[in-house]
């Protein structure tokens, strides 16, 4: 049995549920399910059908230099999935045997679990049946501490140390309060963000303890910046130019994407035009869903939940965190207004945004995004707001 515990959780975590065989989109399709040493052995000692016994060692294989936490492999189909995967959709091993048997990625996803600096678990955007929470949702996320009894992962060790004067929970909901601040349109919280978190920064570094108190409690004098938002033609050939650049480039890298990254690029093309279509099909889309501002606050804030942004586990810079959750937001608005252009079901919606997020948040997007964009010329912050203010 698993022990309950108090973790920090989003509100709509007590609601989710697997969708099991009605998934589009299985979270064992296309990726390879590792399993630890412990879960290895489970599985090739135990009692169970002579069928699901043969598919076990049919499918079960050690990785090249197995370690104590990925030890072996589940084998993939001609087709992508999982050879566990019944034609129904279920797998094997839960439909027989029931979810104490799932190895631990199985048993966990989407949650994640995190132990530092608080013990707090959060859901990951690569997942439909979270997606389709949030795009219902029209109040803001809200976090509270609630018990639940969940497998836990191995003991976690950070590899990067981070300034955060034993505030780091409190540092990062404050940053999630900005994102979720509806007086002003999502752009322009972004710029207020990476303005906050420069200054948090600053102060953390000066170990002032009384500023980072100052800027918790009342948060920053900020401005909008001249002509923010604008969208004219030339403003828009910039920053379509960039992430046509970036999508070209990842989708050599993602299978995540990269059907959604040719529709997009197809749709737009690079001619003089590009803009004016990008017009007709940003209207079109945001005609279609109305509330595609809060579903995407939503996405953002659940990422950065999620992620623990910016602290995540790397020796990166805030500011270059920042820039990449900047390309994340410019990556849903390019990707899902170029391939929802003549299109207006909810279902292909989340299919998109599930896809980017399987890249974003199973791979070391973050560090990647960021030097790409440097390398494209869009470093500095004007750069930055013109790609979110697509």
């Amino acid at each position: 049995m698993n022990e309950p515990r108090d973790f920090l959780v989003p509100d709509y975590f007590k609601h989710f549920s697997c969708k099991m065989g009605d998934c589009r989109s299985a979270c064992c399709q296309g990726w390879p399910i590792t399993i630890t040493m412990k879960n290895y052995f489970t599985l090739l000692g135990m009692e169970c059908g002579q069928e699901l016994r043969d598919r076990l060692d049919r499918s079960m294989y050690l990785v090249d230099r197995p370690n104590e936490d990925e030890y072996a492999r589940f084998s993939m189909r001609w087709d992508g999935e999982c050879a566990l995967r019944l034609p129904d959709g279920r797998c094997s091993l839960h439909a027989e045997l029931g979810p104490e048997i799932l190895s631990d990625v199985c048993d966990l996803y989407p949650r994640g679990i995190r132990t530092i600096p608080t013990t707090e678990c959060s859901c990951a955007g690569s997942c439909e049946a979270v997606l389709e929470l949030l795009i219902r949702q029209k109040e803001p996320i809200t976090f509270a501490r609630e018990t639940y009894a969940l497998r836990m992962p191995r003991a976690e060790k950070r590899l990067a140390k981070f300034e955060t004067l034993g505030r780091e929970t409190e540092i990062r909901l404050w940053f999630i309060r900005i994102m979720q601040d509806r007086t002003l349109p999502l752009p322009l919280r972004l710029g207020k963000l990476g303005d906050s978190i420069y200054r948090m920064d600053a102060a953390l570094q000066k170990k002032d303890a009384e500023e980072t108190e100052r800027l918790l409690e009342n948060g920053i004098v900020w401005e909008n910046p001249a002509n923010a938002g604008e969208t004219d033609a030339e403003h828009l050939r910039y920053g379509l130019a960039i992430m046509e650049e970036m999508v070209a480039q990842l989708d050599g890298r993602s299978d995540s994407i990269r059907e959604l990254g040719e529709e997009a690029l197809a749709y737009f093309g690079n001619g003089e035009d590009a803009p004016e279509k990008y017009r007709a099909a940003r209207g079109h889309f945001e005609s279609v869903f109305p509330d595609w501002e809060i579903f995407f606050e939503h996405m953002l804030v659940n990422h950065m939940f999620f992620s623990q942004f910016p602290y995540q586990d790397r020796p990166e810079k805030l500011m270059e965190e920042f820039t990449a959750l900047c390309a994340v937001y410019s990556l849903l608005r390019f990707l899902t207004v170029g391939c929802m252009a003549e299109k207006t079901d909810e279902a292909t919606l989340i299919d998109i945004c599930a896809a980017l997020f399987r890249l974003v948040e199973h791979t070391e997007f973050d560090r990647l995004a960021s030097r790409l964009l440097r390398n494209l010329g869009c470093s500095g912050p004007e750069d930055v707001r013109k790609i979110i203010s697509l």
